[in-house]
């Protein structure tokens, strides 16, 4: 294998935050890469590795995958985009 090819067990995820987690981030929009077979849960787990200021919503944060609700054991492939959402309150 190449040096520059990548390992084909990595698995690239396009992630958009919103509302008080893009604040916590520091950021709208990021790129990240997870070992497949990944998880909602298991790449939000990786990224409050990277973000930890993210752990504040790890019970409550939504979560959409490909612009459609998504459930933290819900798989990802490569290429998807996980949006996350704090949680939302009315009133």
């Amino acid at each position: 294998m190449s040096e520059l090819t990548p390992p084909t067990n990595l698995i690239r995820v396009h992630v958009l935050l919103f509302g008080a987690c893009r604040e916590a981030a520091g950021s709208s929009e990021l790129e990240f890469e997870l070992t497949a077979p990944a998880t909602v849960n298991a790449a939000f787990a990786a990224l409050t590795q990277q973000l930890p200021q993210l752990a504040h919503y790890e019970r409550s944060a939504l979560f959409a995958v490909n612009e459609e609700h998504a459930r933290p054991h819900q798989a990802l492939r490569n290429g998807d985009t996980l949006a996350i959402f704090p949680p939302v309150s009315g009133g």
